[in-house]
């Protein structure tokens, strides 16, 4: 019987201590991390924008009251937006003075789609959804600038 208690005894300290694929995990993950932080510094050193940096952020979503949203900048902007929606629903992007440039269509319950898309200053770019779509609209632009997104 005292055989099967020190056999016992020492399953159970190898249960608290922490195996090797677990450090190696914890090790994988901090020097991950590391080189994103280095990359995102480099990037930022080596862009060197002349007119400002391209930092100002709106975010909008994800509920929307209406079907249409309007985001414009008074200086060139980027809009990304992650957008989930329900079987048959769709949305559509547009941009004044050029018409609608994408349709999307969600072909089952859930499903997300992801854009991202440039416009020049004072330009306005609509989203516009049929049947049930939410979700984050992001709009980039230049630090100073003038930006929104509104439901209309």
């Amino acid at each position: 019987m005292s055989s099967n208690k020190s056999s016992e005894s020492t399953d159970s300290n190898k249960s608290t201590k922490p195996s090797s694929v677990d450090r190696s995990q914890i090790l994988l993950v901090a020097g991950a991390v590391i080189i994103v932080i280095f990359a995102i510094a480099i990037a930022n050193i080596v862009q060197g924008d002349p007119e400002g940096s391209f930092s100002q952020i709106v975010s909008v979503g994800p509920v929307w009251s209406t079907d249409t949203w309007q985001c414009t900048s008074d200086s060139d902007f980027m809009l990304h937006g992650v957008l989930r929606g329900f079987e048959a629903a769709e949305f559509s992007i547009g941009v004044s003075n050029i018409g609608t440039q994408s349709l999307y269509t969600f072909s089952y319950y859930g499903q997300t789609e992801s854009f991202s898309l440039g416009a020049e200053a004072d330009q306005i770019i609509t989203i516009t959804r049929t049947g049930t779509v939410s979700g984050f609209l992001t709009l980039q632009t230049n630090t100073g600038s003038t930006a929104s997104c509104t439901q209309i």
